[in-house]
C-alpha cells in the first residue's frame, strides 16, 4: 500500500513538473512598464573621507574613491573613476575588463538639496540606454556628502526580458541586450548567473510559492544582495517584482508587460 501511494505521489510530482514546463505563466517576453513601476526610493550615502576621497555606500556595498579622474578598483570586478568638472559637477565612469559600461554626471543643485545623475549605459549587444535619476538630500550634509534618496528614475530604452522553461519546473531568465542568463530550479540551491557584466560569484536561489509566485534571493560571493518576490497576474499579462535590497530602507516595485 505504501509503495503504491509513493508511486502515485511521484507520478503527481512528475505531471506537475511537466505542466509547469509546458504552460508556465512566467514564460514569454516581457518589457518594463515605467509608468506602473515604482523604482524610486533607494538611498545612496556619500561620506567625505578627507584628502579628496569619498566613500560611496549603496545598501550593503561600499567603495572609497579618490576624486582625481583615475580608474580605481571597486566592487564586482569593476573600476570607477570620478573627476571634477566644476564646483557642482562630477563625471563618473565605470568599466569592466577595461571597457566602459556606464558613464554619468552627478550634478548638485545650487541649493545643495538635489543631486541629479544623468548618463548612458553601454550594453554588450552594442546598444546604449540613457538614464536620469533625481535624488533629494535626506538629513544633514553639505556638498555631495550626505544621504541621497531617489525621487524619480527614467530610462529611455527599457530592456526586454525573456523567460523560458528549465528542467522539470525551473526557469531560465535571459536579458538579451546584456547577454545575461540565469537558469535555476526552485529547490533552494544556488545557481550561477552568467554574462559579460555579471559580478563574479553571482548566484540565485529560490522557491515557488504557487504557480504564479516566486521568491528569489540573489547573492554575490555568498553575500545576500536582495530578496525579490515575482508575481504574475491572473490574466498572465503582467509580471511584478518587489525587490528588497540589503541595507535599503525602501523596497522598489518593477512592473513588466508581456509582449
Amino acid at each position: 500500500m505504501l509503495t503504491r501511494i509513493n508511486f502515485v505521489l511521484a507520478l503527481m510530482c512528475l505531471i506537475a513538473g511537466t505542466l509547469y514546463a509546458a504552460d508556465d505563466p512566467f514564460c514569454g517576453k516581457w518589457k518594463l512598464n515605467q509608468e506602473k513601476s515604482k523604482i524610486a526610493g533607494e538611498q545612496m550615502k556619500i561620506q567625505d573621507a578627507g584628502n579628496n576621497k569619498y566613500k560611496f555606500i549603496f545598501g550593503n556595498v561600499s567603495d572609497t574613491i579618490t576624486i582625481d579622474g583615475t580608474d580605481q578598483p571597486t566592487h564586482f570586478g569593476r573600476t570607477t573613476s570620478i573627476a571634477k568638472e566644476g564646483p557642482n559637477t562630477w563625471k563618473m565612469v565605470i568599466k569592466k575588463d577595461g571597457k566602459v559600461i556606464s558613464s554619468m554626471h552627478h550634478i548638485l543643485a545650487d541649493d545643495g538639496n538635489t543631486q541629479t545623475i544623468e548618463g548612458t549605459d553601454m550594453k554588450p549587444d552594442g546598444t546604449t540606454s540613457e538614464f536620469k535619476v533625481v535624488t533629494k538630500r535626506v538629513g544633514t550634509g553639505s556638498g555631495f556628502a550626505g544621504t541621497w534618496q531617489s525621487t524619480d528614475v527614467k530610462i529611455n530604452s527599457p530592456d526586454q526580458w525573456e523567460i523560458e522553461p528549465y528542467g522539470a519546473n525551473g526557469l531560465t531568465f535571459n536579458t538579451p541586450a546584456y547577454h545575461d542568463t540565469l537558469s535555476m530550479n526552485f529547490d533552494g540551491k544556488d545557481y550561477s548567473e552568467t554574462g559579460p557584466n555579471v559580478a563574479p560569484g553571482s548566484t540565485s536561489s529560490g522557491k515557488r510559492l504557487d504557480a504564479n509566485t516566486l521568491e528569489i534571493t540573489d547573492k554575490i560571493k555568498g553575500q545576500v544582495m536582495d530578496h525579490t518576490r515575482y508575481e504574475v497576474s491572473t490574466d498572465r499579462k503582467t509580471l511584478t517584482l518587489t525587490i528588497h535590497e540589503s541595507g535599503q530602507p525602501n523596497a522598489v516595485t518593477i512592473v513588466y508587460d508581456k509582449i
